[in-house]
């Protein structure tokens, strides 16, 4: 806030001394490899991330960190989708290097990820409570058609 020259917001009831925790996990992951240093394919599942905490409710404590002064918007913008129940997942996306965009995996939305320059491809979704991701360096119709097959 200072760096902003704004005053802190005053933080609500019950914040101070309020303990957050995330959880995730256990997971799993098999990876195929191949000469190039790069996975071929990589495919891995964990329990969703879940938040937790002591004090005020996880969407309170959200909502203030939203509301600090100079908080960079690619931050609010992951914090603000993120639920304490594991139902959604911040994704950070380096934009230079990777464009995303979403499809149908067995009736889940799921975040596409295609490197700018072509070599790797990848595909993340969330379904009850689970998260799942398929990447390597494939195309992204490859990698949705693994990620299609996976039961």
């Amino acid at each position: 806030a200072a760096d902003v020259g704004e005053p802190l917001p005053e933080p609500p009831a019950g914040m101070d001394g309020s303990q957050f925790r995330l959880t995730a996990g256990p997971g799993l992951a098999a990876v195929w490899s191949e000469a190039r240093g790069v996975p071929a394919l990589l495919v891995a599942r964990a329990v969703a991330p879940t938040a937790y905490s002591s004090g005020v409710p996880f969407p309170v404590a959200r909502d203030y960190l939203l509301s600090l002064p100079g908080l960079p918007d690619e931050v609010a913008s992951q914090l603000r989708s993120f639920s304490e129940d594991g139902t959604t997942l911040p994704l950070p996306v380096p934009a230079d290097l990777v464009t995303t965009s979403t499809a149908d995996v067995g009736g889940v939305e799921a975040t596409v990820l295609t490197a700018r320059d072509g070599t790797v491809a990848g595909v993340v979704w969330v379904r009850d409570g689970v998260v799942t991701a398929v990447a390597g360096s494939l195309s992204t119709d490859e990698v949705l058609s693994v990620a299609r097959g996976l039961r």
